[in-house]
Order: C-alpha cells, then sequence, then structure tokens
C-alpha cells in the first residue's frame, strides 16, 4: 500500500493481546473449572474489524496504543503487518502489552477480564492524522474509549462515522460531538435472550444519534435496524459456530465493506450477518483471507 493512498476505512479503538479460554461451564463461587481448550486472538473489536476489513480486500487503517517489546506485541505487530494494515504504532523500550482474558462455557457465555494499562489514555492523545485521508470511520465507543472517541468524532469533520457501542449505553459526551456529524451506522448488541428488547433499543439510539441507521445485532438471530424509511431485519445465516469471538466486529467490517461498495441499509444489514456468521465457523478467531467463493456467500462484492 502506498504511504499517501486514500484508505477506505480507518478504525480507533485500543490494541490487546487475548486469550480465549473454553470451560463446559462457569463454576460456582469459591469452585473451579477444567479449561477445555485456549486459543489467542486480538482484541478490541476495532482491531478486529480492521483485519477483517482488510482481508475482505479494504485498505485500512488502525489508530490504537502502543504496544510492549514482548511475543504478544511482536505478535499483534505481526497481524497487522500481514493483514496490510497501516498504523503508526509502537513498542516502546520499558512498555507493556495490554492483555485481555475471556471465559466461554458451552452455553455461549462470555466474560472477560482486561489489563489495559494506560491503554485508554494513549488512544486518546493519539495521532489522528490517518483520518483526514479515508472515506470511512470506525470508533469503539465504549464507556473506557468515551475520551478518545469524542476527540475522533470531531476531528472526522464530513467523513462518515460508524460508532460501535459494544453494548454499552450511548455516552452524552459522544452524542454531543455527533451531533453535527454524519453517523451513517450507529452498532450496539443485546443477547438473544433480550432480542424482544431489540425494536425499541434500535429506536432510541436512532432517536438519540439520528444515524443513517441504528443497528442491533442479536448472534444467532441475526440483526435488526432502525432507519429513517422504518425497521428493518436481516437473519444470521444457520453456521456450524466454533467460537463467537469477534463476531460483532466482523458484522461491523461486512457491513462498512458493502457501504463502501454503495449497498443499501438492507443489503449492508445482510452482508454484515454474513459476514459474523463466516467468521464465527473458524477455528481462527483473528480473521482468515475469505475465498472467492465465501464472498460471494456474503453477499459481499470482491474488490
Amino acid at each position: 500500500m502506498r504511504a499517501n493512498a486514500r484508505l477506505d476505512l480507518v478504525c480507533v479503538s485500543y490494541l490487546a493481546g487475548t486469550q480465549l479460554l473454553r470451560v463446559a461451564e462457569y463454576p460456582p463461587a469459591n469452585g473451579g473449572a477444567v479449561v477445555e481448550g485456549i486459543t489467542t486472538s486480538i482484541a478490541a473489536d476495532g482491531p478486529l474489524a480492521a483485519i477483517t476489513a482488510a482481508r475482505l480486500g479494504r485498505r485500512v487503517g488502525l489508530i490504537a496504543n502502543s504496544v510492549g517489546i514482548d511475543p504478544a506485541g511482536q505478535r499483534l505487530l505481526d497481524i497487522l503487518q500481514s493483514a496490510g494494515i497501516r498504523h503508526t504504532i509502537t513498542a516502546p523500550r520499558g512498555a507493556a502489552t495490554p492483555h485481555m482474558s475471556v471465559v466461554v462455557d458451552d452455553n455461549g457465555t462470555r466474560t472477560w477480564f482486561a489489563a489495559l494499562l494506560d491503554a485508554p489514555d494513549q488512544v486518546r492523545a493519539a495521532n489522528l492524522h490517518l483520518l483526514t485521508r479515508t472515506r470511512l470511520i470506525y470508533l469503539d465507543c465504549y464507556r473506557v474509549l468515551t475520551p478518545a472517541a469524542v476527540r475522533a468524532i470531531t476531528a472526522a469533520c464530513s467523513t462518515p462515522l460508524l460508532l460501535n457501542l459494544g453494548g454499552d449505553p450511548a455516552d452524552e459526551n459522544v452524542i454531543d460531538a455527533a451531533r453535527d456529524r454524519h453517523v451513517t451506522m450507529a452498532q450496539t448488541s443485546l443477547d438473544e435472550a433480550d432480542a424482544g428488547q431489540a425494536e425499541a433499543l434500535a429506536a432510541d439510539l436512532f432517536a438519540r444519534l439520528r444515524p443513517d441507521a441504528a443497528v442491533v445485532t442479536l448472534g444467532r438471530l441475526g440483526a435488526l435496524t432502525r432507519s429513517r424509511t422504518g425497521t428493518h431485519r436481516a437473519a444470521a445465516p444457520p453456521v456450524a459456530v466454533a467460537h463467537t469471538h469477534g463476531a460483532g466486529a466482523a458484522f461491523s467490517a461486512g457491513y462498512a465493506h458493502a457501504l463502501l461498495a454503495r449497498a443499501d441499509i438492507d443489503a449492508a444489514l445482510r452482508a454484515g450477518c454474513r459476514a459474523g456468521a463466516a467468521h464465527c465457523t473458524t477455528p481462527a478467531t483473528v480473521p482468515r483471507l475469505p475465498t472467492a467463493a465465501a464472498l460471494a456467500a456474503a453477499c459481499i462484492p470482491a474488490t
């Protein structure tokens, strides 16, 4: 990728090494459980969305925190380099790589423990020059990243924004910063058991952020969107799920990829659901390069 080439998508989030531990079921308090499998991945959603979009053929940048001069940090940098993602992430001497542990049981319950160190502060202070040369900006707007998200939204000017709340409530500071910006999609999630609340949640998100589409992802039940033309729904393809880590990020990447191909909301919603489902079928929790057949199955045009 040429250093001065315009990017399709820039993602802003924290970057951390991740370990996924699978157990049959969570133990009671003061009990224990046998770990049946251990997998390495990355966090947060932003880096996973960046890698997925890059694997789909998009020119992608990532704004995130530094990593350590350690095996975990080198692994993260190698993954980004392999995906061809443009970034300015450094590994300064004495720095440590943020880390997350995720415990998943056979019922699909996920619990995470994060040692983010000063990553949120670093993202808040990061150089935002990549935002000036991109067609679309993805921001993780978790509570811990609110100050960084507000700064990036302010710097976005007229570039369309894709805001991922990750299940957290929309922060008033994010809402205020986005008031005069073009929010092309605002995304959040609900557990499948709470799917009955999706329409009301999407309507509330639409009213507060005024995006082109307010999207609620629902796991195996697909996704629901509220837009100016009403409510849109898309089913998730029935697949054999190997894991769910990063499914929401894969959805975001598929949706963004479709938008960049000038798809409408319904087509983008279907593309997001299919990209999320496809991600969950592979044992690799870091996205792999999809085949042409996989792109066609996901209703995502190849580039």
